[in-house]
C-alpha cells in the first residue's frame, strides 16, 4: 500500500490529467513569454536605432511625400466617377486604381529596400546614408517592379469590391465624420469646398487609408520577401517561399511587433476624441450649433499633422524592425548580441 502511495505521487508530479508531462505547460508558457519578450526587445531596439540614426527619417519624410501622391490621385479619381461628370466608366476607373495603387507600392517597395540597404551596409555599427541605400536599389528594381505588381494587383482585388459596394465607407466615415476631422475632410458642406456635395477631400483620404492598410497587411503577410530580394539576390518565387519559412520561425515575436505598432497609432487616433471632450467643458453652449471656430479648426489641422508624422515615423520603425527579424529568423540571435 505505501508502495502504491509513492507510485501514484510520482504520477502526479510528472503528468497532468491529460497524460502530458507537467512541464509541458510551464514549457509552452516559457515559450510565449519569451516571444513577447524577444518581440518587444526587437520593437525597442528598432527605435533605438532610428534615435542614434535621424537621417533614417527620410523614409519618413518619403511615404509622406507617397502617401500625399495617394491622395491627390484617389481626390482626382473620385471627382471623374462622381455625379455630375462621370468623365470615365467603371473598366477605365479600374485600370486607374490598380495604377495608383501599382506606383503607391513601388514607391513603398524601394523606400524599404533602401532602408533595408542602409541599415545593413554600415560599418563599425553606423549606417550608412539612407540616399547611398537608395542608390543601391537600381541593381534590383527588376525584381521590386515584379513584386509590387504581384501586391497591387492583389490590393485592388480587395480594394475594389469594398470601394464599390460602399464598405469603405462604413470603416472610416463614422469616424471623420467627427470633430477635429469633419471640418477639414469635407469643407463643401459648409460651402467652403470646390466642389460642392462631392465629399472628395473625405472619399479620397478614405481612400487612401484603407488601400494603404490593404497593402500594410499584404507586406505583413509576406514580410521578408523584399529583404531575401535585396540581401540575397533571391529570384523572387524563391523570395516568396523562403519568407513564408522564415515567418513560421517568428511569427509570435512578428505579431508582438506589428500589435505594438497597431496600439500606438490606434491610441494616438483615439485621442482625437478629447477635442470633444474639451470643447464640451469650455463651450458648451456652442454645442447647439457645433461651429468650434477658427482657433479650434487651426488646432485640428496641428493634431493631423501630427498623427500623420507619427503615422510616418511609425512607418519607418516598422522597416527597421522589419530587418531585426529577418536577422532573428536568420540566425538565431538577436540584433546587436555577438
Amino acid at each position: 500500500m505505501p508502495e502504491r502511495t509513492v507510485h501514484e505521487h510520482r504520477i502526479d508530479d510528472t503528468h497532468n490529467t491529460a497524460g502530458f508531462p507537467a512541464s509541458f505547460g510551464a514549457g509552452w508558457r516559457s515559450r510565449g513569454s519569451g516571444r513577447i519578450d524577444r518581440g518587444i526587445k526587437l520593437t525597442s531596439g528598432s527605435i533605438k536605432i532610428l534615435i542614434r540614426n535621424k537621417p533614417l527619417l527620410w523614409f519618413s519624410l518619403l511615404t509622406g511625400c507617397g502617401m500625399a501622391f495617394m491622395f491627390i490621385t484617389q481626390y482626382g479619381l473620385h471627382l471623374l466617377g462622381t455625379y455630375p461628370y462621370y468623365a470615365i466608366d467603371f473598366p477605365r476607373w479600374l485600370v486607374l486604381a490598380f495604377a495608383i495603387d501599382l506606383v503607391w507600392v513601388f514607391c513603398l517597395t524601394v523606400l524599404l529596400a533602401g532602408l533595408l540597404l542602409s541599415i545593413s551596409s554600415g560599418e563599425d555599427g553606423k549606417p550608412a546614408s539612407f540616399r547611398k541605400g537608395l542608390s543601391r536599389t537600381k541593381g534590383y528594381l527588376r525584381p521590386l517592379a515584379d513584386w509590387s505588381v504581384i501586391v497591387a494587383l492583389l490590393g485592388t482585388i480587395i480594394f475594389v469590391p469594398l470601394n464599390y459596394f460602399g464598405y469603405t465607407r462604413f470603416t472610416l466615415y463614422p469616424v471623420l465624420d467627427q470633430f477635429p476631422f469633419n471640418f477639414i475632410l469635407f469643407p463643401e458642406v459648409y460651402s467652403t469646398g470646390p466642389i460642392g456635395g462631392t465629399y472628395a477631400i473625405l472619399s479620397a483620404v478614405t481612400s487612401t487609408v484603407v488601400v494603404s492598410g490593404i497593402n500594410g497587411v499584404l507586406f505583413i503577410l509576406t514580410l521578408f520577401v523584399v529583404p531575401l530580394l535585396v540581401l540575397e539576390n533571391k529570384p523572387l518565387f524563391s523570395a516568396v517561399a523562403g519568407s513564408v519559412s522564415l515567418m513560421k520561425k517568428v511569427w509570435g515575436e512578428m505579431i508582438v511587433c506589428f500589435l505594438i505598432f497597431g496600439l500606438v497609432l490606434f491610441g494616438a487616433a483615439l485621442s482625437s476624441l478629447l477635442f470633444r471632450i474639451v470643447y464640451g467643458v469650455i463651450a458648451p453652449d456652442r454645442l447647439l450649433f457645433w461651429y468650434p471656430g477658427d482657433a479650434w479648426i487651426a488646432g485640428a489641422v496641428l493634431y493631423m499633422f501630427a498623427l500623420s508624422a507619427l503615422a510616418f515615423i511609425t512607418s519607418t520603425i516598422a522597416g527597421i524592425a522589419t530587418l531585426n527579424l529577418y536577422t532573428y529568423a536568420k540566425s538565431g540571435r538577436m540584433p546587436g548580441m555577438p
